[in-house]
């Protein structure tokens, strides 16, 4: 890569502009091919899967009526019943209209849309309005009784927070009403990170002594949200656990197989097929519903969420499988009902809809992203890291160049920070001595590897996974970015976002779970480890996992404090993990600082003062107790280049006022890239003879641009 120094950085790959609700033009593309009815819906075929190089027509075994669009019924007889929700889904941010934009599902009885009415009150000065959804449909319907209703909300911002209270006047909810909270249009949003939101398989007496019932740190999170309200909930993969799935008693003929060749054949009986169907549906109600999870439930309707998907939400270690096995009927059934009340309960959405519902489509249908904002200094990526995984491949090439085209379009110039969810860490210690015993572990004797590896043996002894007899955590090493499949495919991703850090001096950080533990990591420049703040290589890895799940033994912890020294990344640029963790949150001192064995979330604000994110791993006191430690890590803005004296000179609220102005002028969701602004402002000049209104704005975004002289 050149060093641009302190020159003019070159243009994006695309000079779209930033679109507002817009998408980058593949997603518009697929968007018509879904009205015309390109794919057909999933009533027919659930998708074309590439599986293992070739394609598949899969039936679904779902029945699912059309979508239907709905008003709200005022009068439509006595209530039914709700069997999950509200659960609140944030979207995006439009700032040329200063709307928020979301959605709210319930699921239930009612054959007709429940009315749902919102409040908007400004605790400052008292003002209220109140708005009704602009939208609502009926999404999907599962065995003729349940029917999933989504509520499109779009909320006007103003220069003030606000709360937007909501009810529906049948009354049939956990609670009379519930409340979530706004920035304002200026101020970015207060969020909180986690994963791993339920139990694997571990017996009853370990959940009951973690607090399955009580979820201490959700409790925490709502004692914390009533101080200082979150905006935001960033799902980081397995917001719940399929993993019970494989001793239900439809799966028994699976499971009795022992011959792999007859197991891979075999064609799913229709009591099979209504099993899938019927357990992700029941696991989701469960899981999600007040009935059964009420402390969950209540975070979910009271603070909207942005999810990604990881491989527990389908199940354990999907995606990383062999070929063979995910192409067998039984995998294929699965990932259907998966991929179906995934996008139902996590995205409010379908797979024919995502896109018209804030998601952008990789290579495969069943791949959708997230690219939006949290504020006006913050933008979010969230790559789908398993709607086309296979064992050698996380997302195809295709998907990475969507993905960075929407970069380009739909992030605002205000932007600062942007913060990449993977799911699994881009930045974690080597599991190379892991992935080589258990690659071979199959073939050998466990306890003889036990006996040869110490502390390891205590991990891998016995442990075979129950789908395809491999070790237990070989598909979690397969899982790994840092895994030898996987290594050139991580480091093409994290150069391209390097490359985007230089170009618009936005400072990159990582979130990512899975791994049952927290910490912290980073890359960095070697020539610049004491000037962070102009470093454009300097990206930090924010680990938080589980907010649920039990901790890994600490044998793991160990190996892996053990094997997590500096590497080099290429050429420059270094990664290491942090010695966060001096002291427990009990105040007991710490031999392995780097990971920590104990339940965690994340909450991270941006500082207005200073352009820094601060990042808080929040870290369970006493096993099963409300009550939770904190730990800093706080992320500089990145000042590199020109455009990072742009930023760093920037009116946010003259910028964000002058974009609205343009849209009214335009009618069109329009700004972002300089190219863009610019080639509009040319055209405005040349009609009014060289002067005029675009002449004086070109002046006004001082931040935005290089300052114009006095005249």
């Amino acid at each position: 890569m050149q060093n641009y120094g302190n020159q003019p950085p070159p243009p994006p790959p695309s000079s779209q502009g930033y679109q507002g609700y817009g998408q980058p033009p593949q997603q518009q593309q697929y968007n018509q091919q879904q009205h015309q009815g390109h794919f057909g819906g999933i009533t027919e075929s659930f998708s074309q899967l590439n599986v293992g190089e070739r394609w598949n027509d899969l039936q679904s075994h779902m029945h699912r009526p059309g979508r239907q669009h709905h008003q709200q019924q005022e009068n439509s007889g006595p209530p039914g019943e709700v069997i999950c929700g509200p659960l609140l889904r944030y979207i995006d941010i439009n700032y040329t209209t200063r709307q928020w934009r979301g959605s709210i599902l319930v699921v239930s009885t009612d054959h007709y849309a429940p009315p749902i009415e919102i409040q908007l009150t400004e605790p400052a000065t008292q003002r209220s309005t109140t708005i009704k959804p602009q939208a609502v449909e009926r999404l999907d319907t599962y065995r003729n009784k349940y029917h999933f209703w989504r509520y499109e909300v779009r909320l006007p911002l103003t220069d003030q927070a606000q709360v937007a209270t909501y009810s529906t006047a049948h009354n049939n909810w956990a609670q009379p009403s519930f409340q979530m909270h706004l920035p304002a249009y200026f101020e970015s949003m207060r969020f909180m990170f986690y994963s791993c939101n339920g139990f694997s398989d571990v017996p009853q007496e370990i959940k009951d002594k973690f607090g399955e019932k009580e979820a201490p740190l959700w409790a925490d999170v709502l004692d914390r949200h009533e101080v200082l309200p979150f905006h935001v909930l960033l799902g980081g993969g397995d917001q719940l656990y399929q993993d019970r799935l494989i001793k239900e008693d439809f799966m028994k003929p699976w499971v009795d197989e022992k011959d792999p060749t007859k197991r891979l054949a075999m064609n799913l009986s229709d009591n099979m097929k209504q099993g899938f169907e019927e357990f992700y549906f029941t696991n989701y109600c469960k899981n999600f519903g007040f009935k059964e999870n009420p402390v969950v439930a209540k975070a979910f309707a009271t603070i909207p969420s942005m999810n990604m998907w990881d491989d527990h939400d389908i199940i354990d270690g999907y995606g990383s499988y062999p070929a063979d096995m995910q192409r067998a009927e039984c995998f294929q059934v699965l990932f259907a009902n998966a991929c179906r009340f995934y996008f139902l309960f996590q995205q409010h959405t379908t797979i024919e809809l995502a896109g018209q519902h804030g998601m952008i489509q990789g290579s495969l249908p069943t791949c959708q992203n997230l690219v939006s904002t949290l504020g006006p200094d913050i933008g979010f990526m969230s790559l789908d890291c398993r709607g086309e995984r296979t064992k050698h491949d996380i997302c195809k090439a295709q998907t990475y160049d969507i993905v960075f085209d929407a970069l380009q379009t739909m992030i605002p110039p205000t932007v600062k920070h942007l913060l990449v969810l993977t799911g699994v860490p881009l930045i974690y210690p080597r599991l190379t001595l892991f992935e080589n015993l258990m690659d071979g572990a199959a073939g050998f004797n466990l306890a003889t590897i036990a006996g040869k590896t110490g502390a390891l043996g205590d991990i891998i002894g016995g442990q075979l996974n129950k789908w395809n007899g491999d070790p237990e955590l070989l598909d979690d090493m397969n899982d790994h970015w840092t895994a030898g499949n996987h290594e050139v495919e991580r480091k093409n991703f994290i150069e391209r976002l390097q490359q985007y850090a230089r170009e618009r001096s936005i400072r990159v950080s990582f979130l990512g779970g899975d791994v049952h533990c927290c910490g912290a990591g980073k890359m960095y420049s070697k020539d610049m480890k004491e000037k962070e703040e102009g470093d454009p290589f300097f990206m930090v890895q924010i680990i938080s996992s589980a907010i649920v799940n039990v901790p890994p033994p600490q044998a793991l912890l160990t190996v892996l404090n053990q094997n997590s020294g500096f590497i080099t990344f290429n050429g420059n640029t270094e990664e290491r993990m942090y010695n966060l963790f001096k002291r427990s949150p009990n105040g007991n001192t710490r031999q392995n600082k780097k990971l920590m064995g104990m339940r965690n979330y994340c909450a991270g604000y941006y500082d207005e003062q200073t352009g820094k994110i601060n990042f808080w791993i929040q870290a369970e006191k006493e096993v099963g107790v409300k009550g939770t430690m904190g730990y800093l890590i706080d992320v500089p803005k990145l000042l590199f280049g020109q455009a990072g004296y742009h930023l760093s000179h920037q009116n946010k609220r003259q910028v964000l006022g002058d974009l609205m102005q343009m849209h009214q002028q335009h009618q069109q969701p329009f700004f972002g890239s300089m190219d863009r602004i610019l080639h509009h402002q040319n055209q405005e000049q040349e009609q009014d003879n060289g002067g005029g209104h675009f002449h004086r704005l070109q002046s006004k975004i001082g931040g935005f641009m290089m300052p114009q002289p006095n005249n």
